[in-house]
């Protein structure tokens, strides 16, 4: 079955509906035992052949009629006239360094089909174009992700590998503290290297749960029954006597029993007070207070004092973020991991971090906990920020 060829140059009218749409019409050629043969396109609207002049020039229409039925499906074709079931597909034609894409879609009309032709040239370059943008940034993507991967894989093994050189350093200090007296000038030096190696094995320590935060799994925990308020405690002597000058105070209402990993909320308690020594001003109190609230148990630890600015709250749980009180001048130190450190552990618990910081009130970071993080789920969103 094939499509008969164009009687002549120019085809009737009158059969065709008027429309700006180009439509075509196709009578059916048979045999004398009424088998179908073929199609002959018997009329063309005034759209079509504007079309046709378009894309062939003057006299084209019977070149245009027969490229546009030579990309049919005949036995779809045969179809529309046996059965009245409707014809669509897509045909594409490049004419010259042209390239135009028409939906068809023939009728039944008769004993042949109508087949009406909508231009979606400019709808499919769209749709590449989308498409390209949408694979090109998925590309982007990816290469993103692969960069970030190494970058997180290469700092995790840079900060595991610089863990011995810097606990050699620690041991050698207190190694040559050992040998005999020292002078006052030996001694200073001696305590300023101990202090720097333990600033650098606090930056090496942040740097790998970062990478242990960033992986799926999450940071791991060791979980067994422990007591916050001997973790609280812990931490406030740890820190009071480090911090000879400030005031740091833990108060407990309730009992404070659960089942955590014990190591993992003193870095979260010791994060969280250190934050408060260094933004909540230099004779600004520290203080800590472990309750009960309903199922949860919560911890709080607060300074009063100039707030963090508003514009700091939403970055604030972010890696490298740093707070720090409006018109402070105190250079702050460290990566800025560690309230991103809080926020991951917290999380890994099942519990939530908050805060809250107003001119009144002062700045408060409140943890809620469930009793028992086997059981946690995790807690939907991100931390809570609230400024005054």
């Amino acid at each position: 079955m094939n499509m008969s060829p164009i009687p002549g140059s120019s085809l009737g009218r009158g059969l065709c509906v008027e429309s700006h749409t180009p439509c075509l019409l196709f009578e059916a050629v048979r045999d004398s035992d009424g088998d179908l043969l073929a199609f002959r396109c018997v009329a063309a609207n005034l759209a079509a052949e504007a079309q046709a002049w378009r894309e062939e020039g003057t006299g084209g229409l019977s070149r245009w009629v027969e490229s546009v039925a030579g990309m049919l499906e005949l036995p779809a074709c045969a179809r529309v006239v046996e059965t009245g079931e409707p014809y669509v597909t897509e045909l594409h034609r490049r004419s010259g360094g042209t390239r135009t894409c028409w939906l068809a879609t023939g009728v039944q009309r008769g004993d042949g089909f109508a087949l009406w032709l909508r231009d979606v040239s400019r709808e499919r370059l769209e749709e590449r174009e989308a498409l390209e943008a949408l694979e090109q940034a998925q590309a982007r993507e990816e290469r993103m992700v692969e960069e970030a991967e190494l970058r997180e894989r290469f700092i995790g093994i840079l900060g595991h590998d610089l863990r011995s050189p810097i606990n050699a350093i620690t041991l050698s200090v207190q190694a040559l503290a050992q040998c005999g007296p020292l002078s006052s000038m030996q001694q200073e030096l001696s305590q300023r290297v101990e202090a720097s190696a333990a600033r650098m094995a606090k930056m090496v320590a942040d740097i790998l749960d970062l990478t242990r935060a960033r992986r799926s799994s999450g940071i791991p925990l060791s979980v067994a029954p422990a007591s916050l308020g001997t973790v609280c405690r812990q931490v406030v002597d740890e820190l009071a006597t480090s911090h000879p000058d400030r005031y740091i105070t833990y108060e407990e209402a309730g009992p404070s029993e659960g089942v955590w990993d014990a190591e993992r909320l003193a870095q979260v308690v010791s994060n969280l007070v250190a934050n408060a020594l260094e933004h909540g001003g230099e004779d600004v109190p520290v203080f800590v207070r472990a309750h009960p609230r309903g199922e949860l148990l919560t911890l709080e630890v607060h300074n009063p004092g100039v707030p963090i600015p508003e514009n700091q709250l939403a970055t604030l749980f972010e890696p490298f973020q740093r707070a720090s009180a409006s018109g402070g001048s105190r250079r702050c130190s460290g990566l800025g991991l560690g309230l991103y450190i809080v926020r991951e552990l917290v999380h890994a618990h099942g519990g939530r971090v908050a805060v809250r910081s107003t001119e009144d009130e002062g700045t408060t970071f409140t943890v809620l906990l469930p009793r028992d993080a086997r059981q946690a789920t995790p807690w939907p969103g991100g931390p809570e920020r609230h400024a005054g």
